[in-house]
């Protein structure tokens, strides 16, 4: 059982014994109604009797529910992907898109639209997005770099040559762009090509660009250097 669940526990049984000690005083102390019949068999003593259980019921039904729905731990590596778009990254698309249908000529407004694109995980718009301002900016090592970016994850995490050529043409411009050097190593790494993975990362860290996060990509080539050291004893085995 989760922290959640001994919570909502702890509090469920603390307001119930409340309702319940503050009926049980009530009686006590001479509050409750003197007895009435009425048409239907029932009199007030009997209803209010039902009352805290009605009430402990209802709560307790009710956050069963909640729990159900919010707290549950089941599904935490089911990997399931959520179509939909939360709704103020879908409010950001939409301004930006009325950005760019006001000035479209308006590169600062087509880089903000293709990033909520991404951000919403529409890759296929975020990339003809991409295209139109490089249409308009010429190239660019960034905007390639993100459109390459845009590109593989459309694609499902698969590297193409068309990709490929993207890059190429992102490092031509600056050798250490970031978004498409980071892919490159990406890519390699979850598909196990570890030195080229690491090979990638220190080109990075050979650049004095100040975006550049120095401490994740040394830790991420240490995994991957630990990676190839684990194979190979396990090859030597």
């Amino acid at each position: 059982m989760n922290s959640l669940a001994i919570g909502i526990a702890v509090t469920l049984c603390a307001v119930i014994t409340f309702i319940w000690r503050h009926h049980h005083s009530s009686q006590k102390h001479g509050v409750t109604p003197i007895v009435k019949s009425s048409d239907d068999g029932l009199n007030e003593h009997s209803v209010n009797a039902k009352v805290p259980m009605v009430l402990s019921v209802v709560l307790f039904t009710t956050t069963l529910m909640i729990y159900s729905q919010l707290g549950h731990f089941d599904g935490w590596n089911k990997g399931v992907v959520d179509s939909n778009i939360d709704y103020l990254i879908t409010a950001e698309i939409n301004k930006n898109a009325k950005k760019v249908s006001e000035q479209p000529s308006n590169e600062i407004a087509l880089l903000n639209l293709a990033q909520s694109y991404v951000d919403g995980g529409l890759y296929s718009e975020s990339v003809q997005t991409l295209d139109e301002l490089l249409s308009l900016s010429g190239d660019s090592a960034s905007v390639l770099g993100m459109k390459a970016n845009a590109m593989y994850y459309r694609d499902q995490r698969q590297m193409s040559l068309d990709i490929d050529l993207v890059i190429a043409r992102a490092l031509a411009l600056d050798q250490y762009e970031p978004q498409s050097r980071l892919l490159l190593a990406t890519h390699a790494y979850l598909n196990g090509e570890f030195e080229k993975a690491i090979e990638q990362w220190l080109k990075l860290l050979e650049s004095d660009k100040p975006n550049i996060n120095r401490a994740a990509i040394n830790n991420a080539i240490l995994r991957a250097e630990q990676k190839l050291a684990n194979r190979s004893v396990a090859a030597s085995e």
